[in-house]
C-alpha cells in the first residue's frame, strides 16, 4: 500500500536552492568565471588606450598580473588551506590567462615585430617561471614527458603570432596563409610528445603529493589546451591570413589535433592485457572525415588552392590522414584494425580526388584498392584456413585490375583479366575449401564460366575477325575439364557442354563466313543433326541418365565422382 507525499510549494524552492548551493560549494566554478571576465574587462578597458603599443602593454601587463595573483593564490588554497579542489580550478586558471597572455600581441605583431618579439620571449619566459615556482612552492610532480608537451604547447602559442606576424610585415604570403595549418600541426606535435608518459598510464604520476588521480591529473591541463588551440587556431587565421573567406569555423583545422589525440588514446592501451581506449578510436577515428566537409569538400583557408593543387582537396586530406591512423593502429596491434585500414584504403580509391601531381608520380585510385587487397592478402597467409579472407582479397585485386584498366588506357583489358581473376579465385576456392561459403563460390563459379561462355560468343560476333573469343574459348574450356577432374564433381560436364557448344557456334561462324558451307549438303546435314537432338530429349524424357548412373558409380568407372557441383 502506497502513501502520497505532499511536498508543500514552499519547500520545493528551498530544495532546488541546496542543490545548487550544494553545487557551487564543492565545484567553486567561481575562480574560471572570474578568469574569463577579467580578461574579456581587460580586452575592453583597453581599446581607446592610446596607441597599439601602449594598448598591447597594458593588455599584456594586465593579464600578467592576474597570472601572477592566481598563481599566488593557488600555493595559498594548496599549501596553507589543504583545498585541493579548489586548488584545481585555479591551477587551470593559471593555464587558460597564460594562453590568453600568448593572444594578447596579435596587433602588435602585425605593425612591430620586434617589440612584439621581445615582449613574446618575456611572456613566455615568465610563464615557465610562475609554472616551476607553483609546482615547486605546492610539491607536485609533474613528470618529464608531461612537462616536455606542457611547455611545447606554450612555445607554440607565443611563438606563432610573432612568426606570422613578422611574415605579414614581410610579406611572405605563403607563410601567413598557411599559419593556422602551421599552428594546429605544431599543437598536435606537441600533444604527441605526451607518448612516453601516456604509455606509463597511472605508474608515471602515482606519488604526485596530491589527491588527485590518474587521468584527472595531469590530463585535464592538456584538455583545455587543446580546447584552447581550437579556438586560437580559427583566430590565427582571422588574424594574419591575408585571403580567403573569413567568417565561419574551419573544421579542416581540428584534422591534426584530433588525430594526434587518436594516437594517444591508442598508446594508452600498449601495456594494458584488457584494451580500453583503443578499440573505440576504430569508432571515433571516421569523425576526422568531417573535418573535410566544409566548402563541398575544399576549405575556406587561403590555402585553398595550394590544397588543390597538391593533395586534391580538404576530403581527400582528411581520408589519407583516416588511413594513416588505421595503419598505425594496426602496427600497434589494435584488434580489427587491418578490417578498417583496407575500408579506408577503399574508400580513398573510390571517393578521394587524387591530384595531378599524384598522378604524376603513379598514385592512381587502383592503387588504393591494391593496397586494400595486399592487407587481406597478408591477413589469409597469416590465418590461411579462412575462406572469406582469401575471397576478399580476390575481390579487391580484381577491383583494383578493373580500376587499373581505364586509368592506364586498356580499359576492356583490365576488365576481362578482373573477371578471369576472379573467376579463377573462385574455383580454387571452392576447390581447396569444404565449407558452405566454399560451396556457393562454386557455383557462382559455374554461372561466371557460363556467363562468360555466351559474353564471348557475343563479342565474336560484333567483331568476326577477331579470334581472341575462340582462344578464350578454348582455355575457359580447358579449365572447366580440369576442374571436373579436379574436384570429382559430375555436373562441372554441364558447364563444359555449353562452352563447347559456344565454341561449336564461334567456330561454324567463322567457317561460313570463309565459305565453307558452299560444299556442304544443308539438307542431309540438318536431319542428322535433327536426329540428334530427338534422340537426346528422348533419353532425358525415359530417365536414362538417372536409370545407368548407380549401375555406373557401382561399377567403379566413375571412381570419387560426385552429382552436383
Amino acid at each position: 500500500m502506497s502513501h502520497a507525499v505532499d511536498i508543500s510549494p514552499s519547500e520545493v524552492p528551498a530544495w532546488r536552492f541546496r542543490s545548487i548551493g550544494r553545487f557551487l560549494y564543492t565545484q567553486n566554478p567561481f575562480y574560471l568565471l572570474s578568469c574569463f571576465l577579467i580578461i574579456y574587462g581587460l580586452q575592453v578597458a583597453t581599446v581607446s588606450q592610446g596607441d597599439l603599443v601602449s594598448r598591447s602593454l597594458l593588455l599584456a601587463g594586465g593579464i600578467g598580473c592576474y597570472t601572477l595573483l592566481m598563481a599566488m593564490t593557488s600555493i595559498g588554497v594548496i599549501r596553507l588551506g589543504k583545498v585541493w579542489e579548489d586548488g584545481r580550478s585555479i591551477l587551470l586558471v593559471v593555464v587558460v590567462s597564460l594562453v590568453a597572455l600568448s593572444t594578447a600581441l596579435d596587433e602588435l605583431c602585425l605593425t612591430d615585430p620586434s617589440t612584439a618579439m621581445t615582449l613574446a620571449i618575456g611572456g613566455l619566459f615568465g610563464g615557465v617561471l610562475t609554472t616551476e615556482v607553483v609546482l615547486r612552492s605546492c610539491r607536485i610532480a609533474f613528470p618529464f614527458w608531461y612537462r616536455a608537451s606542457y611547455y611545447a604547447m606554450l612555445l607554440v602559442f607565443f611563438a606563432s603570432p610573432v612568426l606570422l606576424g613578422r611574415a605579414v610585415a614581410e610579406r611572405h604570403d605563403r607563410l601567413a596563409n598557411a599559419g593556422s595549418v602551421i599552428f594546429s600541426c605544431g599543437i598536435a606535435v606537441a600533444m604527441l610528445l605526451l607518448i612516453p608518459a601516456i604509455r606509463r598510464g597511472r605508474s608515471s604520476v602515482r606519488h604526485n603529493g596530491t589527491p588527485w588521480r590518474w587521468p584527472l591529473y595531469p590530463l585535464s591541463a592538456f584538455v583545455v589546451l587543446l580546447v584552447l588551440a581550437g579556438i586560437r587556431s580559427h583566430a590565427i587565421w582571422l588574424s594574419f591570413g591575408f585571403f580567403g573567406e573569413s567568417f565561419g569555423f574551419e573544421p579542416f583545422l581540428l584534422l591534426p589535433m584530433l588525430f594526434a589525440m587518436l594516437v594517444l588514446a591508442v598508446e594508452s592501451d600498449v601495456h594494458r592485457r584488457t584494451p580500453v581506449w583503443s578499440i573505440g578510436t576504430l569508432y571515433v577515428a571516421p569523425a576526422m572525415l568531417l573535418c573535410g566537409l566544409g566548402a563541398r569538400g575544399m576549405t575556406r583557408l587561403p590555402i585553398a588552392d595550394d590544397l588543390q593543387l597538391v593533395a586534391g582537396s580538404a576530403t581527400t586530406i582528411t581520408m589519407l590522414s583516416l588511413t594513416a591512423f588505421y595503419a598505425y593502429a594496426a602496427l600497434r596491434g589494435v584488434r580489427h584494425s587491418e578490417h578498417a585500414l583496407a575500408g579506408a584504403l577503399i574508400g580513398t580509391g573510390l571517393f578521394a580526388e587524387i591530384s595531378r601531381p599524384l598522378q604524376a608520380a603513379g598514385i592512381q585510385s587502383w592503387v588504393f584498392v591494391l593496397l586494400a587487397a595486399l592487407v587481406y592478402l597478408l591477413l589469409a597467409i597469416r590465418d590461411w584456413q579462412s575462406d572469406l579472407r582469401w575471397f576478399a582479397f580476390a575481390v579487391l585485386f580484381s577491383g583494383a585490375l578493373a580500376l587499373a584498366g581505364p586509368s592506364l588506357g586498356r580499359p576492356n583489358v583490365g576488365y576481362a583479366c578482373s573477371a578471369v581473376f576472379l573467376s579463377g579465385a573462385m574455383l580454387a576456392i571452392g576447390w581447396l575449401f569444404d565449407t558452405a561459403f566454399a560451396r556457393g563460390l562454386r557455383r557462382m563459379a559455374a554461372g561466371c564460366l557460363t556467363l562468360g561462355a555466351g559474353v564471348l560468343v557475343a563479342w565474336h560476333l560484333d567483331r568476326a575477325s577477331d579470334n581472341r573469343a575462340v582462344i578464350g574459348l578454348l582455355a575457359a574450356s580447358a579449365v572447366t575439364l580440369g576442374y571436373w577432374w579436379l574436384t570429382r564433381r559430375f555436373a562441372w560436364i554441364y558447364v563444359f557442354t555449353v562452352q563447347a557448344t559456344c565454341l561449336a557456334v564461334v567456330v561454324g561462324q567463322a567457317w561460313i563466313e570463309g565459305g565453307g558451307i558452299a560444299s556442304v549438303n544443308v539438307p542431309l546435314h540438318s536431319g542428322m543433326l535433327c536426329f540428334a537432338i530427338g534422340v537426346m530429349i528422348t533419353a532425358i524424357k525415359s530417365g536414362l541418365g538417372e536409370r545407368l548412373w548407380p549401375a555406373v558409380e557401382s561399377s567403379g568407372r566413375m571412381g570419387r565422382f560426385q552429382m552436383g557441383l
